[in-house]
């Protein structure tokens, strides 16, 4: 018998190196203090969740922006070291990868992140069709794409034609970005965090399923931190859909930046092997709590992954 082949999926957005401190608290202003620990590698949403596939046994691409600058080698030496195929929007430009430093406080459990500027340079737009990218990514378009809201003015047209050749199209919602509205009618799932506000709206998780529903997504949750996720699904027969909740697994957090990250990157992989959303999503979670007992978002599988 022929093996299963690995999970496809391709990851569309934001690649950065973040540098991780790691304190007893935040410094005062005006001082110098030494980290607890510290923690250097590529970052950013879609290219950790990119990564959190691949190292769950899954095909992995990516379309971002890395270009060039100091840490432009740092990542692209990572992505080639798990296999991930990638698709630079900005190859040829003046843009350089972003360094985010990322202060996380034990005592307060906070995580602070300071981002450079915003680049100003002007990134390759994708044409409306999987040809866009097919020179580079290998495949035809894949099973499951997820997008983390960054690049949309480069991406949307293409990610509609995915959408069109049968890929399930997944957001996930760290925060609302421009471009989040006209992506929405495209979307089979949207896993938003509890900082995702719709514009006259609010957090409020009702008015966020309800917003979804309005615009045909049929897949709905809401991470919130070490509380329960809200989840909301729509099926054939269920006329207002079916609301559920997932509890988070009490533990000791290390480091809870980047969590949803991987949350994201190990829903699609299991998605993708099978696409039942409740049970992908409390797989997902379970890495993520995973993820969240070891500085950085690798750390978690070099340890025993739970089953579901």
């Amino acid at each position: 018998m022929n093996p299963m082949p690995p999970p496809r999926a391709l990851f569309v957005g934001r690649s950065t190196l973040d540098a991780l401190y790691r304190l007893d608290r935040l410094p005062e202003e005006d001082t110098k203090v030494y980290a607890r620990a510290f923690h250097a590698a590529p970052g950013g949403p879609a290219l950790n969740a990119a990564i959190t596939h691949a190292l769950l046994g899954g095909e992995a691409m990516l379309v971002s922006a890395v270009g060039r600058g100091p840490w432009a080698a740092v990542v692209r030496a990572e992505l080639s070291r798990h296999g991930i195929a990638l698709l630079d929007l900005a190859a040829g430009t003046d843009y350089e990868t972003p360094l985010v430093t990322a202060l996380l406080a034990d005592s307060s459990g906070s995580r602070t992140a300071v981002n450079p500027p915003l680049a100003q340079t002007k990134l390759q737009c994708l044409s409306g069709s999987w040809e866009a990218a097919s020179g580079v990514l290998p495949g035809g378009p894949p099973p499951v794409i997820l997008s983390d809201g960054f690049h949309l003015a480069e991406t949307l047209p293409f990610l509609a034609a995915c959408r069109a050749a049968g890929s399930v199209l997944c957001l996930d919602g760290g925060s609302w970005k421009p471009g989040t509205s006209e992506l929405a009618p495209l979307l089979t799932v949207a896993i938003c965090s509890e900082r995702f506000q719709i514009p006259g709206l609010g957090d409020d998780p009702a008015s966020i399923f309800a917003w979804f529903a309005a615009r045909g997504v049929p897949s709905v949750a809401l991470t919130r931190g070490a509380k329960p996720i809200l989840g909301w699904e729509k099926r054939s027969g269920w006329e207002r859909g079916r609301r559920f909740e997932i509890e988070v697994e009490k533990v000791a957090a290390a480091d809870t930046l980047g969590a949803g990250d991987v949350l994201h990157g190990a829903f699609c992989c299991f998605y993708a092997r099978n696409p039942e959303f409740e049970p992908a999503m409390r797989r997902a979670s379970r890495i993520a709590t995973l993820s969240c007992q070891s500085l950085g978002t690798q750390a978690w599988a070099a340890q025993s992954v739970p089953e579901p």
